[in-house]
């Protein structure tokens, strides 16, 4: 009986082991037609996170498009997933209540652009448990065909997060890192032990490359319920960095923001940012961005899907000397990854970088990132850092309650700070 059992064990780890086997559980792009990747929770347009509660009354929209003249057939699978993007060992029917496969349905063409490609949409289907998910698209049922994967999360509310942001509480931080206080109140959840069994993730702007995710209670009561996060070695501080770059390419008709001059031909659009130069050292400036994302969007008022055209948008950074290291061009827009097509290169007559990358007319916020020799990224170095900075912060909460075999999302949190 008890080999029985085992070998019974072993099928179903081997069979979930199997189902989203070499995917790695993370945002990235596979092909490089696929373009304006956007993930979001409805009303909150792309300006918004793929996070959204248990209880899904609002949607989650997947958005992308692909350089083409031909519609393709594609389809999508879902994965669950713990909190430490481990695979959970959840069947895909303890998870979703249909057959782990959907076809993408919603297609639309583009209208009158220099630039053909199809927009595809998809509102991801009801779950059956929170937790962290990862969508899989790929084409004509080859799985090993991939466009995209992208990271979302669903999460009940039975444990409120309270929070409170300010400046680093070390003296010597005060003026450039900003630090996340923050209480989980547990109440009645199944938790035996929430030292262990309880885990948080703190991000700033929604970025997982530099998440906080090893924090432990400083403090326990419980005699409340309560898991007290307050440190003074900057354990939850985060770089303050500084308001993003922008540019507004609206419309080609007329130079939006930052937009030096726009050359229109039979064949393609070319726009010119404004060059640029390094922020570092530089005191701080206050305007409103939106924390590093982008949205697609006409002036003309017409269908921000489809109607948008495809600009080929030239960068130039000032430089007197090469960076210690591989320029970037970083932002939602990249998935905040240091992609080689958005690397920039270095001229060293004239003393700038450039570089020239095919993207959908709108409004967009990004910065400049150096990686070094060893692979180590500084966002700081053409951006500089500073505490005042407007960041938006959240907290996401996951245990492992009692008799379950899987992280659940059990709180989330989310807030805008001004260091001031």
């Amino acid at each position: 009986m008890k080999y029985l059992q085992l070998l019974i064990l072993f099928l179903i780890l081997s069979h979930i082991n199997s189902y989203a086997k070499d995917i790695k559980p993370e945002d990235h792009i596979y092909s490089d037609n696929i373009k304006s990747v956007l993930f979001y929770a409805q009303p909150d347009g792309s300006k918004g996170v793929p996070i959204v509660p248990f209880d899904q009354n609002t949607k989650l929209i997947l958005e992308f498009d692909e350089l083409s003249n031909n519609q393709e057939y594609y389809y999508y699978k879902i994965y669950h997933y713990n909190a430490d993007w481990t695979q959970s060992y959840l069947s895909s029917s303890q998870y979703l209540y249909d057959f782990n496969e959907y076809r993408i349905m919603d297609a639309e063409m583009s209208f009158k652009t220099r630039t053909s490609y199809y927009h595809y949409t998809i509102t991801i289907p009801k779950v059956k448990v929170s937790g962290n998910f990862l969508i899989k698209v790929y084409r004509n049922y080859d799985e090993d065909d991939l466009l995209l994967t992208k990271q979302f999360i669903i999460y009940e509310n039975i444990a409120p997060v309270s929070s409170v942001i300010s400046r680093s509480m070390v003296p010597s931080d005060a003026f450039i890192k900003q630090q996340v206080n923050f209480q989980i109140n547990y109440g009645s959840a199944a938790i035996s032990n929430p030292y262990n069994d309880v885990k948080v993730i703190v991000r700033q702007n929604f970025k997982n490359y530099n998440a906080i995710t090893n924090l432990k209670p400083a403090f326990i009561r419980d005699y409340d319920k309560t898991l007290d996060y307050q440190f003074f070695n900057n354990e939850n501080s985060f770089n303050g960095g500084n308001e993003f770059r922008f540019f507004d390419l609206r419309s080609v008709l007329f130079n939006g923001m930052y937009i030096s001059r726009v050359v229109r031909t039979n064949d393609r659009t070319d726009a010119w940012i404004l060059p640029e130069k390094s922020r570092n050292k530089i005191a701080y400036s206050f305007y409103d961005d939106i924390n590093g994302a982008f949205f697609p969007q006409l002036y003309e008022n017409l269908n921000k899907t489809t109607d948008p055209d495809y600009v080929m948008v030239h960068f130039q950074l000032m430089s007197p000397e090469p960076a210690p290291g591989d320029v970037y061009l970083i932002g939602r827009l990249t998935n905040w990854k240091t992609l080689p097509e958005y690397k920039l290169t270095y001229n060293s007559t004239e003393k700038y970088y450039s570089g020239e990358f095919l993207l959908k007319q709108g409004y967009y916020n990004y910065a400049y990132s150096v990686v070094d020799s060893k692979g180590v990224r500084d966002d700081i170095y053409f951006e500089g850092n500073s505490s005042l900075t407007e960041n938006a912060y959240d907290i996401i909460v996951y245990a492992r309650l009692q008799g379950d075999m899987y992280d659940r999302a059990i709180g989330y949190y989310s807030q805008r700070y001004r260091g001031r």
